[in-house]
Order: C-alpha cells, then sequence, then structure tokens
C-alpha cells in the first residue's frame, strides 16, 4: 500500500516542474535615452556595433542575417518624405534593386512604408527590407538584411524587432 505522503511529494514535485516550465525567461531590451526608444533584442541574436547612426544593430551569427535600428531627427516631420526618397535614392545607385511598390503597413501602431529591395554580389543575393516611419519629428528606419531564401525565417524577428519599440 502506497504512502499518502508519498503522492503528496510526487504531486508537488508535479506542480514544482510545471510551474518552472511557464516561468518566462526574460529578454534583453536595448534603451536610448536620446531617442526615448526602448526595444527587445531578439531571441538568439547578439547586439553589434558597427553602424554609429544606429540605436541598435542586431546580428544572427548562424544566418549572417542583420536588423539595424536608425532614427534620424528631422527639423520638421514634414520633410520626412525628403529624407525617404533620399534614402531609398542612394539605395538604388547603389545597385539595390527596389522588388515591388512600397507597401503601406502599421507595426506597432506605426504607420509607415515596408520596401524590399535585393542586392548580388559575388553569386550572392541579399534581400533588404526597410520599414520607414515617422514619429514626431524623427524619422526612423528598420532595415533588415537577409540571405535570399531566409525570409521566410527572418521576417518574422524583422517584424516582431519593430512591434518591441516602445516610445517615452
Amino acid at each position: 500500500m502506497k504512502s499518502v505522503g508519498s503522492g503528496l511529494w510526487a504531486a508537488m514535485a508535479l506542480v514544482v516542474v510545471l510551474g518552472v516550465s511557464q516561468v518566462a525567461v526574460a529578454q534583453e531590451t536595448v534603451k536610448n535615452t536620446d531617442y526615448g526608444v526602448e526595444l527587445t533584442k531578439p531571441t538568439g541574436w547578439e547586439q553589434t556595433t558597427g553602424n554609429e547612426k544606429a540605436v541598435a544593430v542586431f546580428t544572427h551569427s548562424a544566418t549572417q542575417s542583420q536588423i539595424e535600428v536608425v532614427p534620424t531627427k528631422l527639423m520638421t516631420a514634414e520633410v520626412a518624405d525628403v529624407f525617404f526618397s533620399t534614402f531609398h535614392k542612394t539605395l538604388t545607385e547603389s545597385n539595390f534593386e527596389q522588388v515591388g511598390e512600397a507597401k503601406e503597413q502599421t507595426l506597432n501602431g506605426q504607420a509607415g512604408k515596408h520596401t524590399e529591395y535585393k542586392f548580388t554580389h559575388a553569386g550572392v543575393t541579399l534581400k533588404v527590407h526597410v520599414f520607414g516611419f515617422v514619429r514626431e519629428n524623427t524619422s526612423w528606419l528598420v532595415v533588415g538584411y537577409m540571405k535570399d531564401g531566409e525570409e521566410k525565417d527572418i521576417l518574422p524577428t524583422f517584424n516582431s524587432t519593430i512591434e518591441s519599440m516602445k516610445f517615452n
């Protein structure tokens, strides 16, 4: 005959195991007080340096993909169109081919445009996704670089990076 105590201990152990498995792992956040933004580093990605204009640069070592979040303070929000068109012109003049039309998109409550480019160098095709939006007097570019064929795995992380942005 089983002891009631051993059954109670087994049940308590099960509750502890289930409770531990549901504990959320705290994700690392990146804060920039100059631009009043906080965002979450994607799980499995590293925060890296290399773009001094970016408030965050995340790199996925297994795929060599990268996501950059780049703000630019504008004199007024009305000049944002000039800023974005100049940025996109620079890409196309650098042999980045725009794929399709820019799409209006709202992510994290921010209405913006999502534009896709491709660039081939040394036999490797790179896809570049750009989401641009304006918040107050700051233009924001979130740029994702990934090898062609890896978009289905990387785009959700690109979008979740934008979704994680919190503004003060």
